[in-house]
């Protein structure tokens, strides 16, 4: 069964499954593109020895913070690492973007199959009390709503928290990365 068969067949709860895991897919690209570009800048980070190379990494988000962080000249201490902190909290929430709408996702999709269900449920008990226990094709297409909503919504959970959790721990990782070559550069 194809995607568009799936969409034509099935009711909104479905339909809003779909769009779900496409808007999850879309997101991971995304994400799995930033993360690439994010190593390789790590990478070149780890060559330099001072925080005033910047200028020999190519340009991407690390070298315009360590850029900014440079150019911050300034005699108060507590202002400079003020500074710091905030392109630190910055280069986080870089990191961090976009994740939360996947852990959303997956946390609301087995609802959404859930609300399909009683809906399901519903058709069927709809269906016995007008016609009675003598049509099962109308308490089989309840049962199927019933099947196809809840499976659909714990598939699309299950598979935006793998991605979630990928996501979560690559940007830990980088960020954890990122802070300890930046104060071993803020020492020297």
């Amino acid at each position: 069964m194809s995607i568009l068969e799936l969409w034509i067949e099935n009711d909104w709860v479905i339909k809003t499954l779909i769009i779900a895991i496409f808007v999850v897919f879309v997101i991971s690209l995304e994400k799995i593109y930033q993360f690439v570009k994010t190593s390789r800048a790590l990478q070149e980070l780890h060559a330099i020895t001072s925080i005033g190379q910047h200028e020999s990494l190519s340009q991407n988000y690390i070298s315009e913070t360590l850029q900014d962080i440079d150019s911050f000249k300034n005699s108060d201490v507590a202002l400079y690492n003020a500074n710091v902190g905030i392109k630190l909290d910055m280069f986080e929430s870089y990191q961090m973007k976009y994740i939360s709408v996947i852990s959303t996702i997956a946390v609301l999709a087995p609802m959404l199959g859930l609300i399909g269900t009683f809906i399901g449920v519903w058709h069927v008990f709809e269906g016995v009390g007008s016609v009675g226990l003598n049509d099962p094709a109308i308490i089989a297409r309840g049962i199927k709503e019933v099947l196809i909503d809840t499976m659909a919504g714990l598939i699309v959970a299950v598979v935006a928290m793998v991605f979630f959790k990928i996501f979560e721990h690559l940007g830990q990782k980088n960020i954890l990365n990122f802070e300890d070559k930046l104060y071993k550069l803020l020492k020297k």
